[in-house]
């Protein structure tokens, strides 16, 4: 899913509200001959695979994920610009902010959209995103048999199409910042000088029928993993299959040199600052020194990420993210008050959405997956 972002990015900059292209939606689309809706569901009567990895994905859920819901809810009035990206078509939006009243974000000129499709916008980022345009359904081949009007289009896989939401840096007030930088973070790295886009990792390539009945073709999933927590706090049985296709972004080493023991930390697998987006996401490398029981004497933790205070003035008081393929060498000085010989290091990376406060702030504790284990290992001790 990217193709209509390339497009559209260019014509909403032409009606800029403020000076950024994302204060608008994406230009409303009207059904394709031969279907009777943009429904994500009726895309996946044919493209079923594709459909049900679109489901387990977070763009399926960029609209009903409860920590979105929750910064929602604390400032109703500037809602329009983060529904921008959430539910990005026209057709997904009750009203339209055609301007705002004495520059302010907080003041919103409302439209109400005439053409507004209320069963479209729960789908959040659903196929007609990226997949269809004036008429047409936009893919990787322009030669397919199917029940409605196709176009090739081989832009769907440049990283505009990602960037057209995953970079939105802006400061509107005091309190209320955009600031999502992972376009610029790839384009700044070897990978954006190699133009190895983001679908090379988060679009894995598989080879089968795009279609039901159709022929066997290069094809790509459509999971847009990356940190692997779960929007769901019970994640299906049939989804977590999928997470074994996305190898984990950091890379760890236990290094012992004449008794002193290290991790040796690289970024290296993501053409962006790890972690990225969301600056309340934060990875922690959790070591452990254990006796020959396995028994656990002491444990050090690293944290790797952002630190951000939210008001009254929105500053970043920190940042000590890995960039793509940096290494960083992080000593571990364990206590061992027991003075019983440790035999073991272990080591859990875990990936989190946002912080144990933060998610009893948004009364998201147990109701919302906020962490997961994403890398295990061990060494023994010499």
């Amino acid at each position: 899913m990217a193709g209509a972002l390339v497009f559209a990015a260019t014509a909403c900059a032409e009606v800029r509200i403020l000076g950024f292209w994302w204060e608008n939606p994406l230009p409303y689309q009207a059904t394709p001959k031969g279907l009777t809706t943009l429904s994500a569901a009726q895309c996946g009567v044919c493209h079923q695979e594709i459909y049900q990895e679109w489901l387990a994905s977070t763009h399926a859920q960029a609209l009903a994920d409860k920590q979105f819901q929750a910064e929602m809810s604390k400032s109703p009035e500037t809602n329009w610009l983060c529904l921008n990206c959430h539910t990005p078509l026209e057709n997904q939006l009750a009203q339209i902010a055609i301007g705002v009243t004495a520059g302010s974000t907080h003041q919103p000129i409302l439209k109400k959209n005439a053409r507004f499709d209320a069963a479209l916008s729960p789908e959040g980022v659903t196929c007609a995103v990226c997949h269809v345009k004036n008429g047409v359904v936009l893919g990787p081949y322009g030669d397919s048999k199917a029940p409605h009007p196709v176009r090739r289009e081989p832009r769907l896989l440049d990283e505009r199409a990602c960037g057209a939401c995953h970079q939105a840096t802006a400061a509107y007030t005091d309190t209320l910042v955009c600031t999502f930088d992972t376009a610029e973070e790839w384009r700044a790295s070897l990978y954006g000088a190699r133009r190895q886009y983001c679908s090379h990792c988060h679009m894995p390539e598989v080879e089968r029928p795009v279609a039901v009945g159709g022929p066997v073709r290069k094809s790509r999933r459509h999971l847009f993993l990356g940190s692997k927590i779960p929007k769901l706090t019970t994640l299906p049985e049939n989804q977590r299959q999928y997470y074994d296709l996305y190898p984990n972004g950091l890379s760890v080493d236990i290094v012992n040199e004449k008794g002193l023991v290290k991790l040796v930390l690289k970024n290296a697998r993501a053409g962006h600052l790890l972690p990225t987006g969301d600056p309340e996401r934060f990875i922690l490398v959790k070591a452990e020194m254990a006796d020959s029981a396995g028994r656990m004497l002491d444990r050090q933790t690293y944290r790797i990420g952002q630190e951000w205070v939210w008001y009254p003035q929105v500053r970043k008081i920190s940042d000590n993210r890995l960039k793509p393929l940096e290494e960083r060498q992080v000593e571990l000085r364990f206590s061992n008050p027991r003075h019983v010989r440790a035999t073991l290091v272990r080591v859990t990376v875990e990936n989190w959405r946002l912080s144990q406060q933060n998610a009893a702030y948004h009364k998201l504790t147990g109701v919302y997956p906020q962490s997961a284990v994403v890398l295990r290992l061990e060494k023994p001790l010499p």
